[in-house]
């Protein structure tokens, strides 16, 4: 059965955590690289050695901002897998909160669960009713700030994806 917050928040810390291991691995390289091509300098002075290492610092360029993205989308997914455990944590607080008392969660919507709930008792009737609307409530809050976190993350890895797009382009230009 889905939960009324869907997601997996371990799997998404642990892609986060390899983003910015991969991250810091790029700057590794990106470091080791350009001081590998300032010391072409020492040793070859020609032209064609001006042209390698005017495009192998570009090119290390490109990688260390690679890796600056990689760890801007780490850290996004770290951020939300944070949030989205939280929100399941209080989504279960109001599963919890419904069950001793006659509720139950269908579909996202608090209702009455099936069977025999005790005797007809109008003041037991108006509790249940407005603890249905609070658990309600507390869940469609729930839910709208699963929706807009959400929206934040796509939206982070979106523009990372464009500016991962603008640096390939910048490569293939020049």
């Amino acid at each position: 059965m889905r939960g009324p917050v869907p997601g997996d928040p371990g799997s998404l810390s642990a892609a986060g955590t390899a983003a910015r291991r991969a991250a810091r691995d790029l700057a590794g390289a990106s470091e080791r690289g350009t001081t590998a091509y300032l010391s072409l300098k020492n040793v070859w002075g020609t032209s064609t050695s001006v042209r390698l290492r005017k495009e192998g610092r570009r090119s290390m360029a490109a990688l260390a901002r690679g890796g600056q993205q990689a760890d801007v989308v780490g850290a996004a997914l770290q951020t939300y897998a944070a949030e989205l455990s939280e929100l399941q944590a209080r989504a279960r607080r109001v599963l919890d909160a419904a069950g001793p008392a006659g509720l139950a969660v269908v579909d996202g919507r608090v209702r009455p669960a099936w069977g025999v709930s005790g005797e007809a008792d109008p003041r037991a009737a108006r509790d249940a009713e407005e603890l249905m609307r609070t658990l309600q409530d507390e869940l469609d809050g729930l839910g709208a700030q699963h929706r807009r976190r959400r929206d934040r993350l796509l939206a982070a890895l979106a523009e990372s994806t464009r500016t991962l797009d603008e640096i390939a382009n910048d490569l293939r230009l020049r």
